[in-house]
């Protein structure tokens, strides 16, 4: 972490529900999967680089 990073963090999406009637449904596995494959294309990335 560093300096001023949250360890932990959690979303609360009541609010959204609530007011828009909108509602989440992509898992975090899910989620974060579609991120990296994202991330791959847009930096043209093919590998994972350590």
């Amino acid at each position: 972490l560093q300096a001023g990073d949250v360890p932990k963090t959690y979303a609360d999406v009541d609010d959204l529900i609530r007011d828009v009637g909108f509602k989440p449904n992509t898992s975090i596995d899910e989620g974060i999967g579609k991120f990296v494959e994202w991330y791959r294309d847009c930096y043209q990335l093919r590998e994972y680089m350590p």
